[in-house]
């Protein structure tokens, strides 16, 4: 949904709309506030308002979770080329230890993810069994 739909739809102003899209591609408040042909105060109001940093939140999120996607569409490739320079007879011993290295690293991080993944179901799974919500036992 885009900024003008948000505020046609009653959950953000135009100009919020605005300010969100600028705050989602510029990395200070001020530059946003210039983009956005607003006031630095009036991002910052903006800011203020629960609604407003909830779309924000979100949107974040789904910018962090598209980045996600597409750099592990693409990892098996980085990967492969790591592999093959650390089996390269032809590559410095430098490049050879940096590549092995990194397919190290690779397989570590790929190893804590597949962890996370695993307590996220279990957790996930407590959250269906209590029902909606969370509830604090002692």
């Amino acid at each position: 949904m885009s900024w003008h739909d948000m505020a046609q739809n009653g959950t953000l102003s135009t100009n919020q709309g605005k300010a969100l899209a600028a705050l989602l591609v510029n990395s200070t408040i001020k530059e946003a506030a210039k983009a956005a042909g607003l006031g630095e105060r009036t991002v910052k109001r903006y800011l203020a308002d629960d609604t407003f940093r909830g779309e924000l939140r979100k949107r974040q999120q789904e910018a962090l979770a598209a980045a996600s996607a597409a750099m592990a569409g693409k990892a098996g490739d980085a990967v492969k080329v790591l592999y093959d320079m650390m089996m390269n007879a032809e590559a410095s011993d430098n490049v050879r230890v940096r590549a092995a290295l990194g397919f190290v690293q690779r397989c570590d991080t790929m190893a804590d993810f597949d962890e996370l993944a695993e307590r996220l179901d279990v957790v996930e799974e407590g959250q269906k069994t209590r029902g909606n919500g969370w509830h604090a036992t002692q």
